[in-house]
């Protein structure tokens, strides 16, 4: 083996900026903190009916499709 190795830092700086942020949205997007269902706060209500009514679609077609197959591997 080579003495001729590449060190490299695998600790990572971190800047000021960072620690001035609130703590509950250390872990959110530059946009700012999503409340739940991922609506924000000051959203229109078109936006937040569309989001509910989207979710609300695919928790029926997630559990249409889980008892149709449960039906389909019972027949089987």
């Amino acid at each position: 083996m080579s003495d001729n190795k590449i060190i490299i830092p695998v600790i990572n700086k971190k800047s000021q900026e960072q620690s001035d942020n609130n703590t509950a949205c250390t872990s959110c997007a530059t946009g700012g903190c999503s409340g739940g269902f991922g609506i924000k706060a000051g959203s229109e209500k078109e936006v937040v009916y569309r989001n509910i009514f989207l979710y609300l679609g695919m928790g029926i077609i997630i559990f249409v499709v889980a008892y149709l197959m449960t039906r389909l591997l019972s027949i089987i």
